[in-house]
């Protein structure tokens, strides 16, 4: 490996959400890596069953990783996810998991990955389409004027919970995160993540993976929150989008997770996160989840 490489692991390695992660890089070249994500108790849910954030986080570092394995220097460049998509085609169940990351294609400002997630076996677990910006102001000055941003629309609530709502945020990686409910009911759910440095990524912002995380969970109770918490019932993530508006800097965030639409065991649910103190959206995605009725 060679020094420039090396010592972009170790900055990828070090990352506070990263490091929580227990992640490492295993492989590097010119768009392409490998990095692994160990098992651990921490971030798995009940039955060890790794959380989908969890995979989530995996696909977004690895296309970051793979964005950066490209460019020669840091530089000053405003660097982040702006729209991550995930399909989950299996549980990792008490396993390490591996994501493999391979540049589709560089632009000018936007970079495009497809990243593999696998078990040792070679079990896919999931797969991901990484979009990645990497943007020099200083060869762009007029791009600081071409902004445009919107407040979301609060969601109805009344504050009232669902048996089970508190204890389904109590384990593995959500009470990892600190993430906290203060509504779920009628298809709506309402969470909250405090701002902490282990969310945090190289630049102090909350990392992507952890607001993915958030918004995968933020969706799960929507649709927990219609048919009742039951663990007779199968249920599982079957795909996420988010796109990535702002960081969240030193603030905590909040999500507001609605379901559009049920279809018999599916629920589309569509997620906002916004800075609790500063209002603005911080990200925004859809959440695909399945719950399977145990007297269906």
């Amino acid at each position: 490996m060679s020094e420039a490489f090396a010592a972009l692991r170790q900055r990828f390695e070090t990352v506070p959400f990263h490091a929580t992660l227990g992640l490492r890089v295993e492989a590097i070249d010119t768009d392409r890596v490998l990095l692994r994500v160990p098992f651990k108790d921490e971030i798995a849910n009940p039955g060890r069953a790794l959380h989908g954030g969890v995979a989530a986080s995996a696909i977004d570092i690895a296309g970051a990783l793979a964005a950066w394995s490209g460019v020669e220097g840091a530089g000053a460049l405003e660097a982040g996810t702006i729209d991550l998509s995930v399909d989950y085609l299996a549980a990792a169940i008490g396993e390490d998991i591996v994501a493999t990351a391979e540049v589709l294609r560089r632009g000018k400002e936007l970079v495009y990955s497809d990243v593999d997630v696998r078990n040792d076996a070679g079990k896919r677990i999931a797969r991901g389409l990484v979009t990645y910006r990497l943007f020099d102001h200083a060869a762009v000055p007029a791009a600081r004027d071409r902004q445009l941003s919107v407040a979301p629309e609060p969601l109805p609530q009344s504050g009232e919970l669902i048996p089970g709502a508190e204890a389904f945020v109590s384990l593995g990686l959500i009470a990892h995160l600190g993430i906290t409910v203060s509504h779920a009911h009628a298809g709506v759910a309402v969470l909250g993540l405090p701002a902490a440095g282990a969310h945090d990524d190289a630049a102090g912002a909350t990392h992507e993976g952890a607001l993915a995380a958030l918004i995968d969970t933020a969706g799960a109770l929507a649709s927990w929150s219609i048919v009742g918490l039951n663990m007779r019932h199968k249920a599982s993530t079957a795909g996420i989008h988010v796109s990535y508006h702002a960081p969240a800097r030193g603030e905590a965030v909040v999500a507001q997770a609605r379901t559009l639409r049920r279809n018999n065991e599916i629920f589309l649910n569509a997620v906002t996160v916004s800075g609790r103190t500063s209002g603005r959206i911080i990200a925004a995605g859809t959440v695909t989840y399945r719950i399977v009725m145990a007297d269906r």
